[in-house]
């Protein structure tokens, strides 16, 4: 009979045992994310995505090729850990993510945003949509400011401004080339033009200013008016 008890005994703790270490592992598989949540969505590499880093990359100036939309270049900008758009001639917006990490939809208008890497992984274009249709514009390493030459163009205010350029006839009117800094409580930028006359224009984050400070100025065989500049022979 004694032995009858131990063998019972036994088999009770086995059997307490074997249902302890069933819920353990219950416990565990409930409350314990799988390795992919783990690593914040990276199944593959575990390792944890910093979402701020990738939308730096995004950040920067897009262009497109002048006349063919109105839209030439896109300035993207990451504040409060939101990526930010501003198109030229419009608002700026917010771009809120999609399930995609590369694509993004305009706040106002609903149109996707998509950014494209090449084969090293590095961001060379933003792929937009435009009264229906898709275009897609260039990324565009900006230049430091133009502050050595024989011509100074001021403009001052805009203190808020982020990107200003000096576009004309003496540059093709190019729009990411010739980039204003900021100096007490103006805008400057220099550039060497030999005497000539000249026709141009300021871009204050993708939008066209004629110059305040010069009342000189003409219309263009497109219908633009554009501020005017003489250099005369010394």
């Amino acid at each position: 009979m004694e032995r009858f008890f131990i063998l019972a005994s036994l088999a009770f703790a086995l059997i307490f045992h074997a249902q302890a270490t069933t819920a353990t592992r219950q416990a565990q598989s409930t409350t314990a994310p799988p390795p992919q949540q783990q690593a914040g969505g990276t199944a593959k590499s575990g390792a944890k995505v910093d979402t701020a880093a990738v939308l730096k990359t995004y950040t920067g100036r897009y262009e497109l090729g002048a006349g063919v939309i109105p839209i030439t270049t896109l300035d993207v900008t990451l504040e409060h850990d939101a990526l930010w758009v501003k198109p030229t001639l419009v608002k700026k917006r917010r771009l809120v993510a999609t399930r995609s990490r590369r694509s993004f939809l305009d706040e106002i208008e609903g149109t996707r945003y998509t950014f494209n890497r090449d084969e090293e992984g590095r961001v060379v274009s933003l792929t937009f949509q435009y009264e229906g249709s898709a275009y897609t514009a260039q990324k565009v390493a900006l230049p430091p400011p133009s502050l050595k030459g024989n011509t100074t163009f001021r403009l001052k205010g805009y203190a808020d401004a982020r990107v200003v350029v000096l576009a004309g006839s003496f540059n093709n009117w190019n729009e990411s080339q010739l980039l204003f800094a900021r100096e007490g409580d103006e805008w400057v930028c220099r550039v060497d033009l030999a005497p000539n006359r000249y026709t141009y224009k300021f871009i204050i984050d993708g939008n066209w200013l004629l110059d305040p400070a010069n009342p000189e100025t003409e219309e263009d065989e497109y219908g633009n008016t554009n501020s005017v500049l003489i250099i005369k022979e010394k």
